[in-house]
């Protein structure tokens, strides 16, 4: 990361989708079995005069500081890209975050999902039900849960994961904000 390297957190908004590679022995595991160059996925929210970013991850589904992400971005620790939903409306962010705090928030990590996410992985998609248990969430699912409930679906599958939302942005199902949000601060001088 470059040190003159900013985030901008006045274009963050409501429901943008944060897609990290985290470092790590999990994250490094996860893009591995996947084929991904991510490892996470989650909504981006506005709370109280700060930016939070909703969590599903183990052990329960939480609100992190995205202070924290930012200092893991500049710490070389996460690589971080920002991804909208084609189509999609401020509005529409905002009904995605209020989802998943209402369905999301405090549930726990849906380890039961890994088996068979992995058997996906080896095999392919050939079995359409959703892994892991229904009221339960790992990060992607949460995300397009939250995405569904305000009338979006651009993973249009059952048990996403992070290489099906790089898929899904190559696709142009998202539009892609990382560029606009992460700059150099020279470049706005």
């Amino acid at each position: 990361m470059n040190a003159h390297t900013i985030i901008d957190q006045r274009l963050l908004r409501n429901g943008l989708i944060l897609h990290a590679r985290t470092k790590g022995f999990w994250g490094w595991i996860i893009r591995k079995t996947l084929g991904s160059w991510g490892n996470h996925d989650a909504l981006i929210y506005h709370d109280s005069g700060r930016w939070w970013v909703l969590d599903a991850e183990p052990p329960v589904a939480h609100l992190t500081p995205f202070d924290v992400w930012e200092a893991r971005y500049r710490k070389g620790k996460a690589q971080l890209r920002f991804y909208w939903p084609s189509s999609a409306l401020s509005l529409d962010g905002s009904k995605a975050c209020k989802w998943w705090l209402a369905h999301v928030r405090n549930s726990p990590y849906d380890y039961d999902a890994f088996p068979r996410l992995l058997f996906k992985a080896i095999f392919g998609d050939w079995w359409k039900k959703a892994a892991g248990k229904e009221w339960k969430f790992f990060c992607t699912e949460s995300v397009r849960d939250s995405w569904m409930f305000a009338g979006f679906d651009p993973w249009k599958k059952n048990s996403p994961t992070p290489r099906t939302t790089e898929k899904r942005a190559d696709d142009k199902k998202f539009a892609d904000y990382t560029d606009n949000i992460i700059s150099n601060d020279n470049e706005t001088e």
